[in-house]
Order: C-alpha cells, then sequence, then structure tokens
C-alpha cells in the first residue's frame, strides 16, 4: 500500500526526490522507497492490488502502473469518460469540468486473463455507475444501469463486491467484467448488472463494510442501530444463510471505513490482534473494539480536530487514512473534514479547470 506521508507531502511531492515509500499490509517490516517518476506529473486515483492507477496531468490520461516493475498499461483518459457520462447523466453542457472532479472518487478492480489482456473496473460512486475498458481501449465502456451502494465498494480478484440496505435488509453484489466478445463480433459487451450473492437481515450487521482478510471476504459492522458492539461476518457463511459472528480475526486488526483494511497486528503492538480500528463521528476518535473482550477504548490520543493534522502522529493514523482515497491520495492524513482536501499541486489538472 502506498503510504501516506501526510502534512501536505503528496505523492509526487518535491520533497520525495521523485520516490514514493510503501508498507506491507501483511506483515510489520522495513518501509520500502521507491523511484516512481510518473508521480512527477500524474496524481493517484486508487491502488487496486498494490498497483497504482494513476492519471496523468495534461491529457488526463489513465494509467495502471506496476511500482516495484515499472511495466505501465494504458487505459482510457478521464476526459473521455466525462465527455460519455454527460448525456448520461444529463449535466449542463458537456459537463465535462463537473464530471472530471466528480469521477476521482473511484473503487477499481484490475483483472489480468491467462493471455496477459489487462482490464480495470471503475465503481463511480458519485453516479452509481461502473465503468470498463482493456488497456490499449479508446474510450470506457459504461454501464447502462445505475445502482446504490457503491460509497463502500471493495475490488477484490478483479471483481467488484458492493453493499447496501434496502428496507431492512443488506444486500452483498457482485459485478464482474463481461464475457469477451465471440470471434467475429464488433459490438461493444455490455457490462452484466450487479448480481445478489447474499442478503441478510439488517438486524444482523447494521451499515457493514466489506473487507478481505486472508483471501476470504468479510463484512464489519455494527451488531444493531444501538452500535454497542461490532461484529464481523464471513461473507461465504451469509452465501449459504448462515449468520455466525467470527470470534477471532487472529493477529489481524480491521481499519473499517469506505474502504476498509486487514493489517498484521505486529505494526501496532499498542493495539493487538482481534482489534477493530474506526473514526466514531460523535466522540471524535478513533476508537477501538476487542472482538473477544468485547471492550471498547480510544486508539490513539487526540482529538481528530476539523482540520488538518499537526505533528507529531502515530502510524495508526497514517493506515487508517489509507481507509478515504479523498485524504490519501492528497497528501493530507485523515480529520474530521466538513469538506474534502483538494490536491496542492497542478491543481489546474487535478480538479477539473481545464478543458
Amino acid at each position: 500500500m502506498l503510504f501516506p506521508e501526510g502534512f501536505g507531502e503528496y505523492p509526487g511531492h518535491p520533497a520525495h526526490g521523485g520516490h514514493a515509500r510503501f508498507f506491507d499490509l501483511s506483515a510489520a517490516g522495513a518501509i520500502v522507497r521507491v523511484p516512481i517518476p510518473e508521480l512527477e506529473n500524474h496524481c493517484v486515483l486508487d491502488s487496486p492490488d498494490g498497483l497504482l492507477l494513476l492519471q496523468r496531468d495534461g491529457d488526463t490520461a489513465v494509467r495502471l502502473l506496476h511500482p516495484f516493475t515499472g511495466d505501465l498499461a494504458e487505459l482510457p483518459s478521464i476526459r473521455s469518460l466525462a465527455k460519455q457520462l454527460s448525456p448520461l447523466e444529463n449535466l449542463p453542457g458537456n459537463g465535462s469540468d463537473l464530471v472530471r472532479v466528480l469521477v476521482r472518487k473511484v473503487c477499481a478492480a484490475v483483472n489480468v486473463t491467462a493471455t496477459g489482456v489487462v482490464s480495470v473496473m471503475l465503481a463511480l460512486e458519485r453516479f452509481g455507475r461502473v465503468a470498463f475498458a482493456s488497456a490499449g481501449d479508446d474510450e470506457w465502456t459504461i454501464s447502462s444501469w445505475k445502482v446504490r451502494g457503491l460509497y463502500r465498494t471493495l475490488g477484490y480478484q478483479g471483481k467488484l463486491y458492493t453493499v447496501k440496505r434496502e428496507r431492512e435488509l443488506t444486500h452483498i453484489s457482485l459485478i464482474t467484467l463481461p464475457l469477451p466478445p465471440h470471434e467475429g463480433e464488433v459490438s461493444l459487451p455490455e457490462l452484466p448488472p450487479p448480481k445478489t450473492v447474499a442478503t441478510c437481515s439488517s438486524e444482523h450487521i447494521f451499515l457493514p463494510s466489506l473487507v478481505e482478510l486472508d483471501s476470504a471476504i468479510m463484512l464489519v459492522g455494527y451488531n444493531n442501530s444501538s452500535c454497542s458492539c461490532i461484529l464481523v461476518l464471513k461473507l461465504a457463511d451469509l452465501v449459504v444463510g448462515r449468520i455466525v459472528p467470527v470470534a477471532s480475526i487472529g493477529d489481524h486488526v480491521i481499519f473499517a471505513g469506505a474502504r476498509s483494511l486487514c493489517v498484521s497486528s505486529s505494526w501496532l503492538p499498542s493495539i493487538g490482534s482481534n482489534s477493530v480500528i474506526f473514526f466514531h463521528a460523535g466522540y471524535g476518535h478513533l476508537m477501538q473494539y476487542h472482538l473477544v473482550t468485547g471492550a471498547w477504548s480510544t486508539a490513539s490520543d487526540g482529538y481528530l480536530m476539523p482540520s488538518t493534522q499537526t505533528r507529531p502522529c502515530g502510524l495508526i493514523h497514517h493506515i487508517f487514512t489509507c481507509c478515504d482515497r479523498q485524504f490519501w491520495n492528497k497528501g493530507f492524513l485523515f480529520y474530521n473534514a466538513s469538506r474534502v482536501p483538494e490536491w496542492q499541486g497542478t491543481q489546474a489538472w487535478r480538479i477539473g479547470a481545464q478543458n
């Protein structure tokens, strides 16, 4: 995972000398500093499967970078995606400036076929749509359908998983790439609509997020609307109609947010294993819940003020920042914000000011 430096030092900041730091979520160890010259004129949109989904300044080209090998896959631009979305969303004029701002809050999933074809799906939260393209394509293919619940989307093994509440039920759905066209077909494939893979009562789990743990997908959320304790459920159990809270997550800590992460507890000896960390807006703190004892405690010192964090900050703040892409990619540590922070460098290209 790309390490969020914070304090205004966005990826590609001149102080980094063309390098970026990465850390392994699965086991504590050295934080690796890697040369990534692309960050000088690219911004980071997401980090699916440890890769970097980049947007190039100027032409808004989307590129998928392997940070350790330097391999690049070229994808259609954000500008082309904006032009395609504008008529679908009935935006005034061509709406391209507005769309280029909104599409930057994305969750990506990457699929690589046996023949080496790289495809990327983007969950466009603000529009309730999904777009996909393969390396070398001229434009994105956008879903004809819309769906709620893309806020807490999980990209996993080339697929997108979504969770949403409708009335008193929680639905977990799967979005997959279309099958490749048959030989001789020239029409673009249509993105299949989301397929519900599991449903449970919202009384069993409330406001859940999706997280990957040891190659299994979990739901982490409150026990009910009282929010008195936190539960972890296995998606595989829900698929077969079994609702059994996970008693232990082993030597792991779950950071629950819009993008939930599972981290080795060896990174955080002061927290310990079998814990869930989340931001409690009411208390203004990062809170910790221990799954075995059911005990609540503050996960870090200090109230998260509605402004940028000041030094010093603990590692827990850096890791929790990864749960919110809108802080993680802009050089700020997570704080209790009423407004989303903006990029501090080359803003003209990164907030949609250019045509």
